[in-house]
């Protein structure tokens, strides 16, 4: 064999491997027959042959696959293998995008598996520049390939080629591996997403219902022999699973460690993620740092700084926010408009429809990879973040209170985990915690708050939210702090204050006593015209005096004010008295079905808990139990200690 065959000789190559002769060559290929013949003998002459049948069984032995073989077992990506498999059947170029360890190689291969004539050209030990042509000349080069797994794509220039490939050879097809599309014409992108994560609270079958938990279980099962997913262990596994953002490389690293620590361990673990996923030999990159390096390198300076400073944001954030905390020198607004996409392209950066709008992310893992490279130029972006959040936050009180409730109530719930990093971060959160104040009656309770407003300081504002968000677990505590602030009230609106206060903390331990603080709020905030706070003291009055048209007359006023969940407080207060005095019970449902309705319109998980908790009382014992055993951790997720007790003395007597 004195030269290589060329691309076209492969080509006919392959089509005379299928017995198809010249003539029938020809009209597949669109050549003349004496082209054909031409290229035939030159086959013959390059490969040895003595004949037609030489070329056949050549042919036949360039037919076996060389992929490398699967080490272990593939576990999900069902969805995904099939629509590889038919993007691939309708396209010549697909190319799979993702974040690093998300499993991009290791899926291709596996549908390449399936193909004929597959065979795998890695980029990866190239440098950034090099002539990538050695690299396919050494695989195509009398392989006869029909398909071709391209990976590891996005740190070399490896567009021109394909463009000339896929041209020249009709018959090939090429599955690509890339942080980013390529930009070849006729390529279709599809981006891989991290393995779908379980519930967090659930039995074992429902956790291995997800992808995510099935790997981890098998590849700890893999180390750990007899391991499984247990009632006992479902939870701290799933836990896992949701803190490694369903990466697959890094679920494989984790799971190697089971064989020295249980789930639950696993769990604290993963506080220190770099130090705990360091080594381990699976693919290319043995570590998830070193996949993560792989991505960083590859980033321009301003592309770094962007991603860094993104690090500051703990959970999803929106476009406009980012550009609010992020856009200060030497990165300024439309250097962020640059380079929002250029990290969305290399999938450094995560994105979501919600409605009409895009929330964006950096996987757990990139986060903290990030973070740790921003180094003492973190300060600034962490003093700004918080400043941003804490001070928008009071600034939405009056939406809240019913002038836009439903998307201020939204803005807390999406920008929760900014305001418990931006609350740990100051030195003072109280002109934050003390500026929402009864607010956070709407917002309703929250395991955070507790500790949040712990030890207030000395002033009527602090003292009383402090006061009246602590009723739902320690009324003696609440009423301690409702005290202090009665003392030092001076002005008229802390009087106001301190009254509102005591009055609510009163209703828990003697409604009696209650009564004319709440009376004397009402009347003060009904001089100032200050209507939703009138309307919150009539709400406690009603409480107190066990009275449901007082409280009536609150939901009417809430309702007016276009605070839809305050008005389903009043209303499902409303069902409890009628529920513990005998008397209106034909509304009770109605109200419970308002509340509920009310509650899930503005996403506010408490009142459609309460709602659901009132209703309990009025089922049959056996639907009272599910409801209660149902609830009972719901409310302790969320620190209403109040309404836990409810679901006990309810599972008690039912």
């Amino acid at each position: 064999m004195t030269t290589e065959p060329t691309p076209r000789e492969l080509e006919i190559l392959r089509l005379v491997g299928e017995r198809l002769q010249n003539r029938e060559i020809a009209r597949r290929l669109h050549l003349s027959e004496r082209t054909v013949e031409s290229h035939v003998s030159a086959l013959l002459r390059k490969l040895g042959g003595g004949n037609r049948l030489d070329l056949i069984a050549h042919a036949d032995r360039l037919t076996r696959q060389d992929l490398p073989a699967a080490l272990s077992s593939f576990v999900g990506r069902e969805t995904e293998i099939a629509l590889v498999g038919e993007l691939l059947a309708a396209h010549r170029l697909v190319t799979l995008t993702g974040p690093a360890g998300t499993g991009k190689t290791r899926l291709a291969l596996h549908v390449a598996a399936g193909l004929p004539r597959a065979v795998l050209v890695d980029l990866a030990p190239l440098a950034p520049g090099d002539d990538v042509t050695a690299a396919f000349d050494d695989v195509l080069r009398g392989a006869g390939a029909r398909t071709v797994v391209v990976d590891n794509c996005e740190h070399v220039p490896v567009a021109p080629l394909l463009t000339g490939l896929l041209r020249t050879m009709p018959g090939l097809r090429v599955l690509a591996t890339s942080h980013g599309p390529l930009g070849v014409p006729g390529e279709r992108v599809c981006e891989i997403a991290p393995l779908p994560l379980p519930p967090e609270s659930a039995g074992p079958e429902e956790v291995l219902a997800a992808a995510a938990t099935r790997l981890f279980a098998d590849r700890a099962a893999s180390v750990s022999p007899g391991f499984t997913v247990t009632a006992g262990n479902a939870r701290d596994v799933a836990r896992v699973c949701r803190r490694l953002d369903g990466l697959p490389l890094a679920l494989e690293l984790a799971a190697a460690r089971v064989r020295a620590f249980t789930p639950a361990e696993l769990v604290s673990l993963l506080d220190s993620r770099f130090t705990l996923l360091t080594d381990g030999p699976i693919g290319r990159h043995r570590t998830l740092e070193e996949a993560l390096r792989w991505s960083y390198d590859l980033l321009g300076d301003d592309e770094r700084l962007l991603l860094g400073r993104l690090s500051v944001f703990p959970g999803e954030f929106d476009y406009d926010t980012a550009t609010e905390v992020l856009a200060y020198p030497p990165l300024d607004r439309p250097a962020m408009t640059r380079l929002f996409p250029r990290l969305l392209d290399r999938s450094l950066l995560s994105r979501r429809r919600v409605g009409e709008t895009t929330r964006y992310r950096l996987l757990d893992s990139v986060r903290q990879f990030a973070a740790a490279r921003l180094g003492d130029r973190a300060g600034e972006a962490r003093d700004r973040h918080a400043s941003f959040h804490l001070t928008h936050a009071v600034s939405l009180v009056g939406a809240l209170r019913g002038a836009d409730q439903a998307r201020a109530h939204r803005w807390f719930n999406q920008h929760w985990p900014d305001l418990r990093q931006a609350v740990r971060h100051v030195d003072d959160p109280w002109p934050f915690l003390a500026g929402v104040g009864t607010a956070w009656e709407i917002i309703g309770a929250r395991a955070d708050l507790f500790d949040w407003l712990a030890d207030p300081p000395p002033t009527v504002p602090a003292l009383t939210t402090a006061a009246i968000v602590h009723c739902f677990q320690d009324v003696p505590k609440a009423l301690a702090f409702a005290r202090r602030a009665a003392g030092l009230a001076v002005s008229p609106e802390d009087r106001a204050l301190a009254s509102l206060g005591l009055g609510w903390c009163l209703m828990y331990a003697d409604r009696e006593a209650a009564l004319p603080h709440l009376a004397d709020a009402a009347a003060r905030y009904a001089e100032t015209g200050d209507t939703w706070h009138r309307a919150l003291a009539l709400a406690a009055e009603g409480h107190a005096a066990q009275s449901i048209d007082r409280t009536a007359l609150a939901a009417e006023l809430f309702g007016r004010l276009g605070d839809q969940v305050k008005r389903a407080n009043s209303l499902n207060h409303m069902a409890l008295r009628a529920i513990e005095s005998g008397v209106r019970l034909d509304e009770v449902a109605g109200w419970l079905d308002e509340a509920e309705k009310l509650a899930a319109a503005n996403d506010n998980d408490h009142e459609r808990l309460h709602a659901q908790v009132f209703r309990a009382s009025l089922l049959d014992p056996e639907g009272a139990r599910a409801s209660y055993a149902r609830l009972l951790p719901e409310f302790e997720r969320i620190g209403d200690l109040r309404c836990a007790d409810r679901c006990r003395r309810g599972l008690a007597e039912s």
